[in-house]
Formats: C-alpha cells, sequence, structure tokens
C-alpha cells in the first residue's frame, strides 16, 4: 500500500475511515465503475488506512490476471472520510502471433493448442506456459535441445495490443547411445533390443537403422517387447514403466525400460 502525496496528507494508522470514493486512474478499456466493483470497495464502508480491505482489493485485481502494478493512494482526507486513488495499469491484448522455425503446416496447431487467438491477455503466464508447452512438445518428439524465445512488441495499430513473436529452435535429434532393461529373466537386453526393430542404440557396425529417437516409432517398439513375450507364452508380459533422457553431456539420449515378463 503507497501514500499519495504523503508529507502533505497527515492521517492515522490503525484508524477507521469511512470510504467516501475510489477514483480510478490509468489507461484502461474497462468501465471505471466495473474496475471499483471488482476491488470489493465500496463507498460509505469503513476501512483502516493501510489495511486489510485494501490489501484484498489488490489481490481481488491480481487475481483476474487483468492488470498490472496495482497500487492505492490516499487523495485526500476530511474528517473521518477518506478519498483513495486507485493506479493501475492494464495488461495488453493479442493482437497476432507469429510462430517461426517450424513447418507451416504446423503453426495453426500451435497457436490453437496455447490459445493464441486475437484479443488475448498477454501476461507472463501466457508467455510461460507457451514456451514450456512448445519446448517438452518437440522434446517428446526427440528434439530435446529444443529452445522456444518469445518476445512482444507493441502493435501500433491498436491500443495498448501487442504482437507475440514465437522463435523455435528445434535442434537436431539426439542419437540413443543406451537402451536398458530391467525386470527382465527370460530375455537378455540384447534379444530385447532386437525386437525393438525401429529404436537403436549407436552401433558402429550397423549403417541400415539410425539410433535417432522417434517417438512413434519407440511407441511402437514398446508394443513389440511385449508381443516377442507374448509369442513365447508369456501371456501377462508387460512394460511396466519406461523413460527417455539425456544423458550425463546432453549430447545424447538414454532410455530405461522395466518389464513384468508374467
Amino acid at each position: 500500500f503507497q501514500l499519495h502525496a504523503q508529507d502533505r496528507i497527515q492521517y492515522d494508522q490503525g484508524k477507521k475511515y469511512i470510504l467516501a470514493d475510489v477514483k480510478v486512474n490509468g489507461k484502461i478499456s474497462y468501465n471505471e465503475q466495473t474496475v471499483v466493483t471488482f476491488t470489493g470497495l465500496e463507498k460509505g464502508q469503513q476501512i483502516i488506512v493501510p489495511g486489510e480491505e485494501t490489501s484484498n482489493a489488490i489481490k481481488k485485481l491480481g487475481k483476474l490476471g487483468l492488470f498490472s502494478d496495482i497500487d492505492f493512494y490516499v487523495n485526500k482526507i476530511e474528517g473521518d472520510s477518506i478519498w483513495l486513488d486507485l493506479d493501475i495499469v492494464e495488461l495488453p491484448k493479442l493482437s497476432e502471433a507469429k510462430i517461426q522455425g517450424v513447418k507451416k503446416s504446423k503453426i495453426e496447431g500451435l497457436i490453437k493448442d496455447n490459445g493464441l487467438t486475437k484479443g488475448k491477455i498477454v501476461n507472463e503466464n501466457l508467455i510461460t506456459t507457451t514456451k514450456n508447452y512448445i519446448e517438452n512438445k518437440y522434446k517428446k518428439d526427440g528434439y530435446f535441445n529444443t529452445k522456444v524465445f518469445i518476445k512482444t512488441i507493441p502493435d501500433t495499430t491498436e491500443g495498448n495490443q501487442v504482437k507475440m513473436l514465437v522463435n523455435i529452435d528445434k535442434g537436431d535429434k539426439l542419437k540413443i547411445s543406451k537402451i536398458n532393461f530391467e525386470g527382465n529373466e527370460k530375455f537378455s537386453d540384447a534379444k530385447l533390443r532386437g525386437a525393438m526393430k525401429n529404436t537403436k542404440q549407436i552401433n558402429p557396425l550397423r549403417i541400415f537403422k539410425a539410433s535417432k529417437f522417434i517417438k512413434d516409432k519407440y511407441k511402437e517398439d514398446l508394443t513389440s517387447i511385449v508381443d516377442k513375450y507374448k509369442e513365447k507364452g508369456y501371456r501377462d508380459a508387460r512394460v511396466v514403466s519406461d523413460s527417455v533422457f539425456l544423458n550425463a553431456k546432453k549430447s545424447k539420449l538414454a532410455i530405461n525400460i522395466r518389464v513384468e515378463e508374467g
């Protein structure tokens, strides 16, 4: 809670005042009375300055996700009546999202998945969730070094709107250094790796199959592992868990697969 012209306005901390009025300052698209209603403050109510009422008002406005830099200031005091100024900055809205670094056919899906539609409120949460979603999406596809850079620039043709520029650097798909198994006794690691027709760890002697991670092919190969067991009569065999992660040098991938042979 901040005070306006505090060197000229004397007030008693902890004293109860009657709220005479709240004046909203700032360039906003919402009706002033609507903003005051959002705060939960009402003319004529008793408040303590600073106190719980103004703190709760700031929290309520903050939870809406529409404003930033929310501050109350004392404007005037006459007897037991107090006038407050509410200074707020309305967050900008999205006018357009541009995505670079991926095929054009993928752009519409990324915009839809992240809700980057015209008029969307642009705040830090939107930028962070968009960045994390895209990075995680491409990491799942084998691009574990994906980096996403997002910046916003004012749209000079629109009032309080911004353009969002999303630059995606997928990097190269990483090769698989090792595929490890846990829980297998009936088949060796080598036999189970052999059942995986499309997901291979690095082998200098193999020239026909790449060792790059491809998510869809990998999922098929997990099914192939179970099929191998079933062919030998182990009907209850299943893959309990699996994990794909960067090695210590973050230059290649490693895969751990845990099976129950039944």
